[in-house]
């Protein structure tokens, strides 16, 4: 069950010099807010308030201008009230206020105790039913604040925020169509309303339908284009559908405009990161966590980006912190278990994948990961039990199968390796790695029956192919396939290019140069 999202939009001037500007508040009992020539009770609209901008007495506001001597700053409404009330115990209104001033503090069975005294003296008044469903949506509390709404709706059934903060209520329960349902109702009152449009843009982007996401995020920034959570909401969706250059301009645009957002920084962080900008991503990141220090995905990424460029130390301090930070978060734990593991330190990286599983036993690439750790040690029954494991859990995960077909391999179990290299293909035939072992076996196994060479090149050239004939080990395992269809004087071209592409490996250009000897004298390489 998800808590329900309350939206609060900033004007842009909001990161101004004066202090009243981006504040907060309700209003004094009587307060008009002037549109125009006209005079409009504050009463009439919802509340807390936000100041964009201030002109002498006057504060701007979305509505229009209200005096500063009208207005309760919202840190204040608590006192102000309770004072008012001792001689006003009749006033509906102040209540109401009051509930949203706890409510905004983080009060919430405050806010709900003055909610319901709201009702009790204005059964009537939708508002009240409002501003208590949103706190009902705030605990966690869904079915009531759905019956709260549901009661503003019958008393107003013109009332457009009531049907949005329904359909945050129904998002949250996970019934995405009532909830599109409600936002485009919201929009149909409102046909200016913002916030539905960008949070029936989050309901189409959960539901996977990306494009009418980023229409509601993109008609949020024409209606407004100041705002911030627009086009961030709009960065993730492009994100999503893999546009990284048009998600990057959104989230600057949305920094820009809310330079403190860390979520903001943290996203475009992402965004670099799947660019291959680890840089970039470090730099966000780390901003991202000076913004928020208790952002836990944050340093996880953070790590995963350090780990990426090697710096496995500065890594290893990204994962421990976010462990310190959330000592149940599998994920950390999987994530320095493999730096460990790229350390070399595997009873560590063991510890800490084991970590990771008890705390999430159905965690299947913390199964496959161990497994990688085990089968590295050569204690290959518990690589078996891992990446079988692995499986089970997850019946689609390739690299599981591709790991148990290594180990079956080392084992001697080449029927089963194969099977396993042959499915982990099925599943992802974009991965490189079960190709070229499929090629390898079919190429260098001693059992004549194992052995196809023209299966084996074409194995091996599409992993030369996926791998833009960039990896020497693929290259090699193309020339030893060569050799075993008889086609020596390929297998000596392919072998002498994967030389060519690592000569300061001294290891493979030494196996390489006793692979060249025996094409040379049209001998096969047997393993």
């Amino acid at each position: 069950m998800r808590s329900i999202l309350i939206i609060l939009v900033l004007s842009s001037s909001a990161f101004g010099q004066d202090p009243w500007v981006g504040r907060r508040f309700v209003t004094r009992s009587g307060a008009k807010v002037m549109n125009g020539r006209s005079e409009i009770p504050s009463s009439s609209f919802s509340m807390p308030l936000v100041v964009t901008e201030v002109r002498g007495e006057w504060l701007d506001v979305g509505p229009g201008s209200i005096r500063k001597s009208d207005v309760v700053p919202l840190e204040d409404a608590p006192a102000y009230y309770t004072d008012y009330l001792r001689n006003n115990p009749g006033a509906s209104w102040a209540y109401n206020n009051r509930g949203i001033a706890w409510q905004a503090k983080g009060e919430l069975d405050n806010a709900l105790k003055d909610f319901t005294e709201a009702i009790r003296l204005e059964a009537e008044d939708p508002t009240a039913y409002n501003s208590r469903g949103v706190v009902w949506g705030a605990k966690g509390e869904l079915d009531n604040a759905l019956k709260d709404f549901a009661e503003a709706i019958q008393l107003d059934p013109k009332y457009a925020t009531a049907y949005s903060n329904r359909g945050n209520a129904w998002s949250a329960k996970g019934e995405l169509d009532n909830a599109i349902k409600d936002y485009t109702e919201a929009i149909r009152l409102e046909p200016k309303y913002t916030t539905a449009y960008n949070n029936r843009g989050n309901v189409w982007q959960e539901k996977g339908q990306l494009d009418r996401a980023i229409n509601d995020y993109t008609e949020a920034i024409r209606l407004e284009p100041m705002f911030a959570l627009a086009y961030y909401s709009r960065g993730r969706a492009r994100e999503t559908k893999g546009e990284l250059d048009s998600a990057l301009k959104d989230f600057t645009e949305a920094i820009r405009l809310k330079p403190k957002s860390a979520l903001a920084y943290f996203s475009r962080g992402r965004a670099w990161a799947a660019k291959g900008e680890l840089d970039n991503a470090i730099k966000d990141y780390t901003e991202a966590i000076r913004l928020d220090p208790l952002d836990v995905t944050a340093y996880n990424n953070r790590g995963a980006a350090r780990q990426a460029k090697g710096e496995f130390d500065n890594a290893l301090e990204d994962y421990t912190e976010a462990i310190r930070l959330d000592p149940k978060n599998e994920a950390a734990y999987r994530n320095r278990g493999d730096v460990w593991s790229d350390k070399g330190e595997l009873d560590k990286a063991l510890k800490d994948y084991t970590e990771a599983i008890r705390l999430d036993p159905k965690y299947a690439s913390a199964h496959y990961n161990r497994g990688v750790a085990w089968s590295t040690k050569g204690e290959l029954d518990n690589a078996l039990k891992d990446y079988t494991e692995a499986i089970r859990l997850d019946p689609k995960l390739g690299l599981a199968y591709y790991g148990r077909g290594l180990a079956w391999n080392a084992k001697g179990d080449l029927d089963r390796a194969l099977s396993d290299y042959t499915e982990a293909i099925r599943l992802d035939p974009n991965s490189a790695l079960p190709y070229n072992d499929r090629a390898w076996l079919r190429a260098t196994c001693k059992d004549a029956k194992y052995r196809d060479g023209k299966k084996a090149v074409e194995d091996a050239t599409k992993a030369c192919e996926l791998t833009r004939w960039k990896e020497a080990f693929c290259v090699a395992t193309l020339g030893a396939a060569y050799a075993e269809s008889g086609d020596f004087e390929s297998a000596i071209k392919w072998q002498e290019k994967a030389i060519d592409l690592k000569p300061n490996d001294a290891e493979l250009v030494k196996s390489a140069e006793e692979r060249l000897e025996l094409y040379r004298a049209r001998k096969p390489y047997r393993e």
